[in-house]
């Protein structure tokens, strides 16, 4: 990405968090009642494949730990401008399963710009 931009280029990009990629088959672990009781996460500092399910699918995720996705742009050059664990807003803490997003970072938003 760095190589393609121009000078100032704003690569801005949203990714599940690192956090949410390690988690044990990405779910909560929920008690007797079905309420999420804990977000386990194993193996964080292990990058590479995860296997999982999304919306009744098999997937296969890359996960990497914050400091790799950090770290990999700012050795490529890149200046972090805005570096976000994005929460949901207040008025949707409401809907169903929205108050457990506060519990651990689903998403990861990045702005980094190319100066050189």
């Amino acid at each position: 990405m760095h190589r393609t931009l121009k000078k100032d280029g704003v690569f801005l990009f949203n990714i599940e968090h690192p956090v949410f990629t390690a988690g044990i088959n990405q779910d909560w672990i929920y008690n007797a009642d079905g309420t999420p009781a804990c977000w386990p996460i194993d193996e964080y500092y292990k990058p590479g494949l995860r296997h999982t399910r999304f919306l009744g699918c098999d997937v296969i995720k890359h996960h990497h730990t914050l400091t790799q996705i950090l770290m990999g742009l700012i050795n490529a050059g890149f200046e972090l401008e805005v570096v976000e664990e994005v929460t949901p807003p207040q008025n949707m803490l409401h809907l169903p399963g929205f108050i457990d997003e506060l519990r651990r970072p689903m998403m990861l938003l990045v702005k980094a710009v190319k100066r050189d």
